[in-house]
């Protein structure tokens, strides 16, 4: 995956950590090799999970023309397998937006995030709106989106925008160490529990149920789950999923 100019990718066995080549990039630029990139992620076997590292920070420019708009959320929302990210600095806008569906966020303890578009003025257009209010809760979702009030860390960690906030320093290293514990399960089945709770999260609770038990039933006759019960029955033998 070296044909990218904007992305930095450190490959890991099992997953690859990506960061842009600079931190104050436009929208634009970004989309067509996001684009790319997401097809291979979710191609490539030998990929379980991935991490994007804004430990330097991150910038993200609307176009100067938005009547065409092109969503960097719904590409980053199009990866299947489960995806991280380091947060450090400011976040704001569609750097935001950005971060928003991923399935694991930590941030250090200076960050702050901004939703202040309706001050320029311009409606938020990539996915605020939709997506902030199921995860931090409708009031206080309101308030960033509506009166463009900032959040700090303390109080994204109370609220659920990150799970973890940790010193600068540490944050690379406590994300390798959950990817490390991501991989070590099944690719497979985490791809399906990631599928379920998001499919889950935006349609009713009977249809949410139907996908989970159809998955989990696909999941019975992979060779993964017979690894898993070989694993169980004899307690020396090491799990080595495939993914299949």
């Amino acid at each position: 995956m070296s044909k990218y100019n904007l992305f930095k990718i450190k490959k890991y066995k099992k997953f690859v950590v990506i960061s842009f080549s600079e931190n104050n990039i436009k929208a634009d630029d970004i989309y067509y090799d996001l684009n790319l990139l997401v097809d291979d992620i979710n191609f490539d076997d030998s990929i379980w999970a991935v991490a994007f590292d804004f430990s330097n920070g991150l910038n993200i420019q609307n176009a100067s023309d938005n009547k065409f708009i092109l969503s960097l959320t719904e590409l980053v929302m199009n990866i299947k397998k489960p995806t991280f990210c380091a947060i450090n600095g400011q976040i704001i806008n569609r750097a935001f937006e950005f971060i928003l569906p991923m399935d694991y966020r930590i941030c250090s303890r200076t960050s702050t995030f901004v939703m202040n578009q309706i001050l320029d003025p311009n409606i938020q257009f990539d996915g605020a709106t939709q997506l902030l209010p199921r995860i931090i809760g409708l009031n206080k979702a309101k308030e960033m989106i509506m009166l463009g009030v900032d959040m700090n860390s303390e109080d994204a960690f109370n609220f659920g925008l990150v799970n973890l906030v940790t010193s600068e320093d540490k944050l690379m290293n406590i994300i390798v160490e959950k990817l490390l514990k991501i991989v070590s399960f099944s690719p497979l089945a985490m791809q399906y529990t990631k599928e379920a709770i998001n499919f889950g999260n935006e349609t009713p609770t009977v249809e949410g149920m139907k996908m989970e038990n159809d998955l989990s039933s696909i999941l019975l006759s992979s060779k993964d789950r017979i690894q898993a019960i070989n694993s169980f029955k004899n307690k020396k033998s090491k799990k080595d999923f495939k993914g299949k």
